[in-house]
């Protein structure tokens, strides 16, 4: 390649200005990238470049019904799903029943279960398609991320507001009919109060769950299933678009 040029110096010159180029083109990608996520925004070209020189951000891809994570498994990363969607699935404590729920780009896997007294992720995740997943490290948190106020501001906000939607929704709990019982007993346990819900559970269960009898859970059952609400299938409920259907029944 230097043959192309007068001398070694032009040849180096253009080759270090293509570097430099490429380096910046990246710097942006990266920087237009993170300001997407709620955790970086507000922040500075000049914070972001600081970010990427210190703090190694590793970015995985994970195919359609991979596992990400299983329950109990210990939670030192930093993550959030830059691309695509999982599956969140939590089961209760007893193995009677399990609820999931599809979570979609851009948000961080379980913030909250980086710190307190259990460091451990509270549900199964698997991707749903093809997704992709922003690691760091939480050893970065306490270190070169901490110098970042807005950084902490913004991940100590985004976990404060799931307290307190989670505060609002044992405090809302105002419905007055088994069919609205039913689906407020579904959205409470779910991540995120929008989209489709499914749940894995004996009619005996839910019926003991909820104090009421099999009977009765059945025809409420049977009658929001005739209305379009939900579809049920065996062993499970499933409910298309669990923010309409928490409006109809409130």
């Amino acid at each position: 390649m230097v043959k192309k040029y007068k001398n070694i110096y032009a040849a180096h010159t253009i080759w270090l200005t293509s570097r430099l180029l490429s380096k910046n083109s990246f710097t942006g990608l990266m920087y237009e990238s993170l300001l997407c996520l709620p955790y970086f925004q507000g922040m500075s070209k000049d914070d972001i470049t600081a970010i990427l020189g210190k703090v190694t951000l590793e970015f995985k891809r994970h195919g359609d019904g991979d596992v990400i994570f299983r329950r109990g498994e210990k939670c030192d990363k930093f993550i959030i799903l830059t691309q695509g969607k999982v599956t969140a699935c939590a089961t209760a404590p007893d193995k009677s029943y399990s609820i999931s729920e599809e979570l979609y780009a851009p948000m961080a896997i379980e913030p909250h279960s980086i710190f307190g007294y259990s460091t451990c992720y509270q549900r199964d995740y698997t991707a749903k398609g093809d997704c992709t997943m922003l690691y760091i490290d939480k050893q970065h948190i306490f270190g070169e991320l901490s110098k970042h106020n807005i950084f902490i501001i913004n991940l100590l906000n985004i976990i404060c507001r799931r307290t307190q939607q989670m505060d609002e929704r044992i405090w809302n709990y105002n419905s007055t009919t088994l069919h609205g019982r039913i689906v407020q007993f579904i959205a409470n346990h779910c991540e995120r109060q929008k989209g489709e819900k499914h749940i894995s559970v004996k009619m005996e269960r839910l019926a003991a769950l909820l104090c009421e009898t099999r009977l009765n859970i059945s025809k409420a059952l049977n009658d929001m299933q005739d209305a379009g609400h939900l579809t049920l299938h065996r062993g499970g409920i499933t409910i298309h678009e669990i923010e309409k259907t928490l409006k109809e029944f409130q």
